[in-house]
């Protein structure tokens, strides 16, 4: 189950910022991949939102598969 406020949530805002800028991808792009408002992305990874626990899963499922089928096409971090 998902948390409810914006320190609960403050992993995965970390996450969602890491990954943006890791992919190079805009809020726009991840926003409409995930099923959340532009807006609603952004005060989000400005610790502005806390995003409900549907918006929440499907944010975390489409990091994941996203970083599972990207092994190997993005250079290594030193």
């Amino acid at each position: 189950m998902a948390k409810t406020t914006i320190q609960d949530q403050q992993y995965l805002i970390n996450r969602t910022n890491r990954f943006m800028e890791k992919y190079g991808c805009s809020k726009k792009w991840l926003a409409s991949k995930v099923g959340i408002a532009v807006r609603n992305l952004s005060y989000f990874c400005n610790s502005r939102f806390a995003i409900p626990e549907k918006q929440y899963n499907r944010l975390v499922e489409f990091m994941d598969e996203y970083d599972r089928r990207m092994v190997g096409f993005v250079a290594l971090e030193e």
